[in-house]
């Protein structure tokens, strides 16, 4: 089976001892392709750099809403690091909105500003935007739909059905994590993608409980996304990967 971790930190530092080690254990299971999402300017710097050394590895970098509420300033160099790099990333990642943490309105409008930047930037050079909507996908999916974008991927989704369903019907793909394995919530929620639009992440370095507590969140793990997300299906684990091996491709590679 070929795999995919469609958004992980590998720049973090749980990893810089043994990246070589992780990526290699994840390539002995079949996962063929892991998606680096940065953070800011340093961590898409790192993104690069990592990319550059191990083939496996796809980068894609961007402002996590987060940054763009403690540093704003960094803004216009992540920008121009975009418009210099837009040959060597695959996407423009980790981007998007976040009312879990900041429901301040000064806040909301410096992740709102910095997001559309990054919306402007996947339309000028047709990259795919990975995205991060915790408790604000609503607002996501207006500014998607004003600047008619049709490339987009919603990792970790946690928002309510609703939502996910204006999601699914505009054709956007989605992801989950390990939480699946022992999240219901989670699990109504990806009942609820058509595995035509599924994606497998990890989104390492963050823990998981289940059979993942207490151990560090690696790329290999997306095979036990993999087979839940059959097991909710209905499916095959191997007809899964390779559904969701030509969703990454359709998304990320044409």
């Amino acid at each position: 089976m070929r795999l995919v971790d469609t958004h992980i930190h590998l720049y973090d530092e749980k990893y810089l001892s043994s990246l070589d080690q992780i990526l290699s254990d994840a390539e002995k299971i079949g996962v063929e392709a892991v998606i680096c999402v940065a953070e800011d300017y340093e961590t898409s710097l790192d993104t690069l750099r990592i990319a550059s050394k191990n083939d496996s590895v796809y980068p894609a970098i961007g402002m996590h809403p987060w940054t763009a509420l403690h540093s704003f300033d960094e803004l216009e160099r992540v920008i121009e690091l975009i418009q210099r790099e837009n040959r060597s990333i695959i996407a423009i990642g980790e981007v998007g909105l976040d009312r879990k943490y900041e429901s301040g309105e000064k806040g909301y409008a410096r992740q709102l500003e910095a997001f559309k930047k990054m919306v402007e930037l996947a339309k000028e050079f047709d990259k795919p935007l990975n995205i991060h909507s915790r408790r604000a996908a609503r607002d996501v999916l207006r500014i998607l739909r004003v600047y008619n974008v049709e490339k987009a991927h919603f990792h970790w989704f946690t928002d309510d059905e609703d939502i996910l369903r204006e999601v699914v019907s505009m054709g956007y793909y989605v992801s989950f994590t390990p939480s699946i394995t022992y999240s219901k919530r989670n699990q109504r929620l990806a009942k609820l993608v058509p595995p035509e639009q599924l994606l497998t992440e990890t989104d390492g370095p963050v823990p998981f409980y289940g059979e993942l507590k207490g151990k560090l969140t690696e790329p290999k793990h997306a095979l036990l996304v993999l087979n839940k997300l059959a097991e909710i299906h209905g499916i095959e684990p191997s007809e899964l990967a390779e559904i969701i091996w030509r969703n990454f491709e359709k998304l990320y590679l044409q």
